[in-house]
Formats: structure tokens, sequence, C-alpha cells
């Protein structure tokens, strides 16, 4: 019995000592940073991935991005391969990739526009299947090839996929992640919308293809196609909608003043509230906003009560208008419900919503929209008068 007692003491760590036997050098990884999808010939995929080349990463008179040429060195390098599907394609680019296609680096996911026209559900699947994606990875629609928008170096980032991913995580602009897409296109709006990449032009001074990829727009998607765009403006209402408006800039003009008025940062709550009586179905979107002066080009002193209410109405105004512009295109326009204005009919209306929501697609652009705006501004900045102005000029 002493016996078994101290095998069963000493055996357990020994077993423990085997935890190492299938590791993965890193070494014996191609770490992959962005991956873009294209349209090839024959109905096939083309799957471009950007890869680290690891002996670039440090040293001494090498710049961030790399560029061809200048004494620089590429951070990374771009394999591209055509399959029937992503897998596929993968599967290929594996073939020709002497170390092991590693993801756990991989937060980048673009889809050209052609693609996304032809609706984006099969490829999706893969990334969603697939158990190395990662579910945070920020998802893009590009304008032009997808590839395109990996192949150019930023002079102050690592890679493109390093200044797209930082641009998303700033929130200067609309940003979904794979896991927010999956979300989106299972809801009960059974519609989408991505960011769209474009590619920064050249400056004089800048070497071949030493640019940047940067958002501006969005695109938005009938169940998994993509049937439009929306413009930057346009976009900004629509993330005033869904509240997503964060650290963001709003510059206005009052009614009777010249001169313009610039809020930063502008920060929102916004509430939809649901409403169905008889056939009408109604949406109101309230909006509580604020935000500091940080410039004021108008001869207005915002330290006068009387003053800073007229600048307060104007500036709940052009949130009113922002917003309104965005409702009318998504809603008239494209008919898609971005808005998600269809979970929150569902949460209040559960037996009403299973009724009708057969016949959303109808129902949605019906929808009457009421948009009421609280809006203040809370700090006039370090100075109270505008700056530069006659004392006598100043309207207190």
């Amino acid at each position: 019995m002493n016996i078994w007692i101290k095998l069963a003491l000493v055996l357990p760590p020994f077993l423990l000592l085997g935890g190492c036997w299938d590791r993965t050098e890193l070494n014996d990884l191609s770490v992959i940073t962005a991956l873009a999808f294209d349209k090839a010939e024959n109905n096939m995929i083309q799957a471009t991935a950007q890869i680290i080349i690891p002996q670039n990463q440090s040293g001494s008179g090498m710049m961030g991005g790399g560029g061809s040429g200048g004494g620089t060195a590429k951070k990374t390098s771009i394999n591209t391969e055509k399959g029937i599907n992503i897998a596929d394609a993968l599967s290929k680019l594996q073939q020709k990739t002497p170390r092991k296609l590693f993801w756990g680096q991989c937060k980048i996911f673009i889809f050209s526009e052609s693609l996304a026209k032809e609706g984006i559900r099969k490829q999706f699947d893969f990334l969603v299947r697939h158990p190395q994606p990662r579910e945070r990875a920020y998802m893009f629609v590009s304008k032009g090839k997808a590839a395109d928008s990996l192949e150019v170096f930023p002079s102050i980032e690592r890679s493109s996929s390093d200044a797209l991913r930082k641009l998303s995580d700033l929130k200067v602009g609309f940003r979904v992640t794979l896991e927010q897409l999956s979300m989106m296109l299972r809801g009960d709006s059974q519609s989408a919308a991505l960011p769209i990449v474009k590619i920064l032009p050249l400056k004089k001074s800048s070497g071949p293809l030493q640019t940047i990829p940067y958002m501006m727009g969005i695109a938005i998607f009938n169940k998994d196609t993509m049937v439009g765009e929306l413009s930057g403006k346009v976009t900004r209402g629509v993330m005033w909608v869904r509240n997503e408006i964060e650290e963001y800039t709003v510059t206005y003009k009052t009614d009777d003043m010249e001169g313009l008025v610039s809020l930063n940062p502008v920060k929102a709550k916004v509430k939809l509230i649901p409403q169905i009586i008889g056939d009408q179905w109604t949406m109101t979107i309230k909006v509580k906003t604020h935000g500091d002066i940080v410039q004021n080009s108008t001869v207005l002193n915002p330290m006068n009560p009387e003053l800073l209410v007229l600048l307060d109405k104007a500036f709940a105004k052009d949130v009113k208008e922002r917003i309104q512009l965005a409702v009318n295109e998504v809603q008239h326009k494209w008919e898609v419900d971005v808005f998600e204005f269809a979970k929150e009919f569902h949460r209040k209306y559960p037996k009403q919503w299973e009724k009708d929501k057969k016949n959303w697609k109808e129902i949605f652009p019906k929808v009457a929209v009421k948009i009421e705006v609280e809006a203040h501004i809370l700090r006039p900045g370090l100075i109270n008068s505008p700056a530069g102005v006659p004392k006598e000029e100043v309207k207190e």
C-alpha cells in the first residue's frame, strides 16, 4: 500500500513534463497581419495575405513603414493565391509558404467592392467557422481591389494593416468587428454596414507606394449583399443614431452671425424609443450631447448666458440636420435598416414583431421618425471672448 501511495505522489509531476512536445516555435511561423479578398476570373477568389518580415522589424536606419528604396526596408511582404473559395486559396498559399501561416495577429479583413456586391455570406462563413480568425478583427470594404490596400507602405507605421487598425481604435470613423458583423447579418434587421477603405493619394515627396489606406463612408448591405454606399457626412449621421459618437469634432454656424463654432470633444447619449399605435410604427431618436468650444470665429461671447442659449440651439439644430440627412438617405433611398430599428421594436413589442417581422422590409421605409436633440456647450475653452476681435466688436 505504501508503494502505491508513493507512486501516486511521484508520477503526476512527470506527466506534466511532456507539455511542450507539440510546440511551434516563432521561427516556424508566418505571421499574418491582414487578409484581403478579391474576385478573380472564372468565379474564383483571390486571397492576399500581408505577412511580417521578421528580420526587418528592428534595426538602425529603418523607418516605420518602409518603402522601396531610399535606405528603408519593407516590414511586410504580400503573398497572393487564387482558389474556388477562401479555404482553397489559403490552402494553396500555405503550399508556397515555407512557414506555417499564423492568424493570431491578423486584425484586418478587407472585401473588395465587387466581391461585396455579389454577396459575402459564403466567404464570411469561413471567417466565423475557422478557429483562428479573431472575433475582434476589423472588417472593411475597399474601393477598387482589396489587395491594393495591403500593398502600400505607411511612413510612420509598420504596415498598412497597422494604420487601419489604429485609425479604427481612434474611433475617427465607423468601425465593425468580425463578431459585430456576424451579429448584424443574423439580426432582426437582416442588414449590415462596413466602413469603406480608400487609399490616400501619394504626396510629391513620398516614395513609391508610400501612403496609407483610410476610412471614408460606409457600405450598406441588404442581408449579405452590398447595395450602396454612404458619404462621410451621412456616415456621421448614422453614427449619431447608432450611439457611436465619441471624441468627435462638430463645426456649425449660427443663424444670425457670420463665422463658425467648433466643439471638441463632442460626446453623446442616444436613446431609441419605438412605438406602435394601430398600423403606425414610430421611432423617436432622443439625443443628449455636449462639447467644449475649441474655435469661435463669430463675434459672440459664450460667457453671456443669453448668447450661450443661441449657440446651444444652433448646435442642436446642426446635430438634428445631420441625423435627418442620414435618415432620409438610409430609410427612403436605400431602404436598409442599418440603424437597427428592428431590434428595438422586437425588444419592446415581441408579439407584434413575431407577427410582422416577415414584412419588415416594407414596414421600415414607412416608420415615422421623430428627432429630439438636447445640446449644450460645457466650456468656452481657455479664453472667453473671440480672439483677435476688438472689444467693441464683441457681442456681449
